[in-house]
């Protein structure tokens, strides 16, 4: 959901979104499982989550009418298995925004916790925004 609070224009590095908790479910853990062709061993592919975390946040940015998003790369480092039925935490922020004439991108830094608070992910994505 939007930060309702924050215009696209106003984003700035350091920008922090609220905070987006959700759990990862048998049920959505397997049509991911379905998207990919593969099956499960009782842990979510991290891909998943990751997934799950860059969807997130592109529903999280406020964006101008007309843009289109497009999710352009991403580095990512894991450091846990996460059992399916998880809660986990992300935290999203903006670590730096590029304006050239149409397009911008946005890089965007992720941190996912468990429901211990441990890291289970983190890293950057970028999404290039089309006007």
């Amino acid at each position: 959901m939007p930060d309702k609070t924050i215009s696209y224009e106003e984003l700035a590095p350091g920008y922090k979104f609220p905070a987006a908790t959700y759990e990862l479910s048998a049920s959505l853990v397997s049509k991911y499982l379905k998207a990919v062709d593969s099956s499960g061993d009782g842990f979510v592919p991290p891909l998943a989550i990751t997934a799950l975390a860059i969807a997130t946040m592109a529903g999280s940015i406020p964006l101008p009418s007309g843009t289109v998003a497009i999710h352009a790369s991403q580095e990512l480092e894991f450091f846990k298995l996460v059992p399916i039925g998880t809660t986990i935490e992300c935290h999203t922020g903006v670590a730096r925004k590029i304006a050239r004439g149409k397009m911008s991108m946005l890089i965007l830094e992720l941190e996912v916790f468990d429901q211990g608070k441990e890291k289970v992910q983190s890293g950057k994505a970028t999404i290039a925004l089309l006007t």
